[in-house]
Order: structure tokens, then sequence, then C-alpha cells
């Protein structure tokens, strides 16, 4: 017992005291007991390890020499088990098959040996130990590690540790509706790739009370813990990996639920589980493609707008090499956690995350930290993903979840082909980026991600849409490629998702990039879009109000002819020059102008940092409070440009006219383009023509800035043309008009 607690402790100070030798038998090694000495075995690829040695012990050795097995798989997991027995002076031949004898204990007891942890193994060896100081010479006559014998993992198929939430003492498992119900449960034996369903799938069919069958994927996950370590987030495994079925029940009621698991060689097995007993109101969570006005989403049916920035990742180097600000510190979910709760508190209610190498992807390249190569997820990343839908969700903000960004496909843009996983210069199979749009392992493997995605957080109101890519067309897809590679993606996303959350994909510069045949496509829900400006050959920039009107209002051209919803998620003055002046002016006007052209909500302004950094909260706050109780949507609903200047000069102005009811938006054209200090307009008028029928009229005027109301005045309207004057502002004001019915 003494020897095996020292064992424990030595394990521990290994990875750092430790140094580890290649074998090259015959040699000798050292030992550096009482640290323990490590001898690592040539490597194998894949598969179970049979680890075969001969030793020689010297007859100075240690008295209470142990030997002992290890291996380490990519993330650091540490296995060790200790041979019995003392090994004493003279010849002894070690034969140790890894898998089919007594399982290797993780140290520390964070995770479990299996076929999936023996498959992702990258270094094995054998370790020497002792309480005593010892240098002797052990001689290592032979050593070779090979792929063994099928393990224990290939005995009887079942599956254990069943756990369902909610079963009370009727026999039946309780859940309120809007709660999440999680099954889990380990299936044996343990996959070794527990994220390709040719290995194992475990699917539940569930019956709801109306009749209709769901079919549930289910998903591996890892148990983590994390710590804070001031400069990063550490999040390791917290207990072995298991399988779980996540659902959200909107609609109280019985519901069946069948489980269906099956293993490689076919076998399949299903079990009935006690009914789920949802109680509670009825509940509409998540956000919809708006059935009766298209253009707009609705929650619940009622009409939601989203206010928000592109907090891509936690970091942005863009935003310092261009905007001078302060690079946050990579600290992962506690980045999140904080950023969107200040966004909360400002009105914010949505935003956009990619999932990318840098920040939340679950597959990239196994040689970067936490990353295991394809088909294989990052648990980590998982988990963070999980923490910030759920904080999202706390603080009633809803996100566009990008799943690819374009890097990862473009030689040229942004470019992370030469990093990415499926690129045959890092074992992946693809020859060309352009064939993840069309190679068959490519695509499968999209399925087995897309799947893998839906099983974990589909049930997730927090989750705004399904972004597919961000600026589709700067990676390599060209031509007709591109339709047909969204209309089967973006098809399969409808099909697995039973909670049929929007689907989405991006294009860079502006609205004249879309792809017509993809916009067109009824699997594509809605389109988002960049409204980056740039300086024309006078030096003059141009008006991010004109690039917002004609995104959506531009004849023949324009985005709603496709009677989608239409989100700008990139925007602020240009992507790689953002002169200080036009980007804060496109901060304060951009969601106004887009509000009164028709776009589905708020631009997304992608300085994040720069925001946060210089306290510029206020715009999305003034936003959220005039659109407090409105409702754009409406056949009859539209944009309109109407007449309004000053002594000044013309003044740029769009309403959004419904009947009976007008918000309309004005700004000192010179001053959006350019920014800086705004005008002071003293002798501002609107002309409504004849926007409005007759009768009383009443006004509200709005400061832009503060969003609050700066004027308040009736009109009895006698028909034909209206002319208003407006209150004293500066660079922009807003206005509220409606009729006495």
């Amino acid at each position: 017992m003494f020897a095996l607690r020292w064992l424990v402790l030595l394990g521990l100070l290994t990875r750092l005291l430790a140094v580890s030798e290649q074998v090259r038998a015959p040699q000798f090694i050292a030992l550096r007991s009482p640290l323990t000495t490590l001898v690592e075995m040539p490597q194998v690829t894949s598969g179970s390890r049979h680890l075969r040695a001969t030793v020689v012990v010297p007859s100075n050795a240690p008295s209470d020499l142990g030997i002992g097995v290890y291996a380490q798989d990519r993330d650091g997991n540490w296995y060790q088990r200790a041979l019995p027995g003392v090994f004493a002076s003279g010849r002894h031949d070690l034969d140790v098959d890894l898998a089919n004898e007594s399982p290797l204990p993780a140290e520390p007891a964070r995770c479990s040996w299996s076929a999936e942890a023996a498959s992702v193994t990258q270094r094995t060896g054998i370790y020497f130990w002792s309480a005593q100081r010892s240098q002797a010479q052990i001689r290592i006559v032979s050593a070779v590690v090979t792929p063994g014998a099928p393990g224990p993992w290939t005995r009887a198929q079942r599956l254990l540790d069943m756990m369902l939430p909610g079963l009370a003492s009727d026999g039946l498992m309780h859940v309120r509706t809007g709660e999440r119900w999680t099954l889990e449960t380990r299936p044996e034996p343990w996959p070794d790739n527990p994220y390709d369903q040719r290995k194992f799938r475990l699917d539940a069919r569930i019956t709801t009370p109306d009749g209709r069958l769901l079919l549930l994927p289910g998903f591996c996950w890892q148990p983590m813990k994390h710590a804070d370590r001031g400069d990063s987030e550490i999040v390791t495994p917290d207990g072995p990996a298991r399988f779980a079925l996540r659902f959200r029940p909107a609609q109280p009621g019985v519901y069946r639920i069948s489980l269906v698991a099956v293993w490689d060689d076919g076998t399949e097995q299903s079990s009935v589980l006690p009914d789920l007993v949802v109680e509670g109101e009825a509940r509409a969570d998540y956000v919809r493609v708006d059935p009766n006005d298209p253009r707009f989403f609705s929650v619940g049916g009622k009409w939601w707008w989203p206010v928000g920035l592109n907090m891509n990742s936690t970091y942005d180097r863009r935003s310092k090499e261009v905007n001078a600000t302060k690079l946050t510190t990579a600290r992962g979910s506690l980045v999140y956690d904080v950023m969107l709760e200040r966004m909360a508190t400002a009105g914010v209610n949505a935003t956009e995350i990619w999932m990318s190498s840098w920040n939340m992807a679950l597959e990239w390249r196994a040689d970067w930290p936490g990353y295991q190569g394809i088909g294989r997820y990052a648990q980590g990343n998982a988990w963070r993903l999980d923490q910030v839908l759920d904080r999202a969700w706390a603080c009633g903000i809803r996100v566009n979840l990008v799943i690819n960004n374009h890097g990862q496909a473009s030689p040229h843009a942004d470019r992370e082909w030469k990093d990415n996983p499926y690129n045959r210069r890092n074992g992946g199979p693809l020859a060309e980026p352009i064939e993840l749009f069309d190679h068959p392992a490519a695509l499968a493997g999209q399925e087995r991600l897309r799947r893998y995605l839906v099983a974990r957080y589909a049930d997730h109101p927090a989750i705004l849409a399904w972004k597919l890519w961000s600026e589709v067309d700067l990676t390599a897809a060209r031509g007709q490629l591109v339709p047909r590679w969204h209309e089967h993606a973006a098809a399969r996303w409808h099909a697995l998702d039973i909670y049929d959350h929007p689907v989405t994909t991006h294009w860079a510069g502006d609205f004249r990039r879309v792809h017509a045949q993809v916009a067109e496509l009824p699997e594509i829900d809605l389109l988002c879009i960049d409204a980056y400006r740039h300086a024309g050959p006078d030096g003059t920039w141009r008006l991010l109000a004109d690039i917002l009107s004609d995104s959506t209002q531009y004849p023949n051209r324009g985005l709603s002819r496709y009677k989608k919803p239409c989100l700008v998620t990139e925007f602020g003055a240009g992507s790689g020059v953002s002169p200080a002046g036009c980007r804060e002016v496109d901060h304060r006007t951009g969601a106004w102008a887009a509000l009164v052209t028709g776009h589905a909500g708020a631009p997304m302004l992608w300085w994040w940092e720069w925001v946060d950094q210089g306290d510029r909260w206020q715009p999305f706050t003034a936003i959220r409070r005039f659109i407090l109780g409105e409702d754009l949507r409406g056949r009859a609903a539209r944009c309109a440009e109407l007449a309004a200047g000053s002594s000044a000069g013309p003044l740029w102005c769009r309403a959004w006219v419904r009947p009976s009811r007008l918000l309309a938006y004005m700004q000192v054209p010179g001053w959006g383009a350019m920014g800086g200090v705004p005008p002071q307009i003293s002798d501002g008028w609107l002309d409504l023509g004849s926007q409005i029928k007759p009768g009383t009229i009443h006004i509200e005027w709005w400061n832009c800035d503060d969003g609050v109301i700066i004027g308040r005045e009736t009109v009895h309207h006698e028909g034909n043309s209206l002319r208003v004057s407006c209150p004293e502002f500066s660079g922009h004001i807003a206005c509220k008009l409606w009729r006495d019915e």
C-alpha cells in the first residue's frame, strides 16, 4: 500500500519532473528514483496497444522496484497501471495487452480508459518506480508496441447506468414545458469513435400528444470542469464520457419515448421508456420567420427585431490592427459571460458567434491544442458552447451561430485551408479547398458534424439561426456548386432539427454579392449580408444609409424581392480601413436606417472590442427604446422615401409606413458619410406628402442618440400634402406619427 501511494503521487509528478526516453533497444536506462522513470515505446497510430518488452534488472536495483505501463492521449490525459509484484534482479519478459487485461486508470481520475482512449493514444510505454534513491542501470533488451487484439469492449452489447430525469414514484417521468429533459447512458462496448454513427448510434423516437413522430439523435458528451487561470480558461474532463439525448417539449401532455441503440456490427436494441408527462402552459420560445410577413421574425407570434453586434470570437486581431483596440485576453466562455451581461444591460438581444478554429470549432487539425482531427470533436469547445448558449438565454440574447467561416475553405481570403484537417497536406482526403463542397468524404464529415450539433444544441431557444457559412463568396466554391451545396446542406439541417431553427448563409461586401440561386432556395430561410463601405475617387465615403436602403429597396436588385428576412451581420465603415469618424457615425446611425428600410433587424457591428473598450453601448439602448411596442409587419407595410431638409440642404429621409402609422428617420448626409461633430439643425422640416390620410395626427420626435422623446405635437391634417417642422437636433432625428381612427 505504501508503494501504491507513492505511485499515485509520483505519477502526478511524472509529466513535470521525469524525462521520457524513446526506446532504441537494446539500451541502458538510468533510474531516477524516487522520481518516476519513463521509457517511451515506438509509436503506433491507432487501435489497442499490445506492449512487449524484455528488461534486465541489475543486482544493485532497489528492492522495491516496480514496473508499470502508461498511455497518454492528444489532450494530455494520462493513464497508467502498475504491474503486480516487485521486480527483482534478473531478466523479465513483459507481455501486456492494454485492452484485454484490466484497464488503465486515469491519473488523476478525470476520464476513463476505453476503445476511444486507446484509438487516440499518442504515447505509450513503461515506467519504473521506487521509494528508494537509485540510479541503477536498467537494460532494455527489446521493446515494441503493436495493435492488439480487440479489447473487452467487443463483449456484451447493452446500455448501462441509464439516468431518467424526472422519474417519479408513479413510474412516469415529469418535466415542465420549455425545460430541457436529458437522458444519459453508457453503451457497452464503448465505441472507438463515439462521434461516428457507423460505430454506435443512439436515437429516440418520440410520439407527441398530438400523434406526431419525432426522431431525436443522441450524442457523446464528456463532463467537464473549468478553472479561471486569469490569462485563460482551463477546461478538463470530469468523469467518464457518456451518451445523451436532449429534448425540450413545448406542449403539455403525455409523450411516449422509445430508445434505439445500434452497434457497429448491426446489432440493434430497442427499449420503451416510461411515459414523459409534460406540464405547464404551451411555450413558443424559438425565433421563426413570421408566417404572415416573411420579411421579419416573430417569437410566439410577436414581432421580434434583433438588436446587437457581432461577437464572432473572444478577441479580434483585426480590430487591434485597424482600430488600435487592446486585444482581449483569450479566456473562452468567461469572456462571453462578461460580454453577454454587458450586452443585455445595453438592450442587446442578438449576437453572432463563430465556430472558428480559434474560438469554438469542434473539428480541426489534431496537432492543435484541444482538437482531435477529422471526425472527433473537441469536447472542451463543445462544453464552452453549452455554457455560452445558457448564458445568452439567461440574458435574453439569441445567437446567430456560424458553422463554417470562409477562411477554412479559402486559399486567399483569411486563408486557413493550409491548416484544415481535410487538406491532404495535413493527412486529409482533399487536394483543393473547392472539394469541401462536393467530395464524398467532406460531405460525409459535414453530415456527421451536423447531426452532432443538432443533437446537442438544437433544443436551445438561444439559437437564432444556423449560419452555414460566413462570406461564402470568399471561399473557393464557384458556379453551380454553390447553390447545389446549399440546397443539400440546408435541407439536411431542416430534416434533422425538430425545433426548426431558421437556416441561412452569408455574403461579403454588400447585397450585390448575393447568389440569386441560393437566395431563392426554399431551404434558405433568411439572407445575411455585409454593409461595409469605402471611399470613392474623390475621397468621400458612400453613405451607410444608402447602402442599407439599397440592400432591401434597390429596384429589381434589392433583397426584398426574395420575401425573406434580410439581416446585416457585419458592418462598421470598412472591414480593413475604418476611419474613426466613419465607424462612429455608422454605429450611431445604422440601426435607425435599417429600421425604416425594411431590414429584419439592426445591423451587427463587427468591432465589438471597440464598442466595449470605449463604452459605446448607448446606440443599442436608444433603438430598443424607440421600437418598444412597435410592429413593422403587415402586407401593406413598406418603405417610403420622403422629402426633408433645412436651410443647410436636403436631409436623408426614409419612413416605414403602415396603415395609420409611420416611423421616419432623418440624418444630415454629409455627417452620415464622414462623421465628426454632428451639425446642429434648428430649422429642419419633413414633408409627409400624401403618406398620411386626413385626420388628427399625433407626432413624437425622438433624440436618436439618447433614445428619448424630445417633442410631441398634435396636428389636424386636412388632406393633400403635410409638412411638419422638426425640433432642433444634432446630426439625426426620428419620429413616430399615427392617426386617430
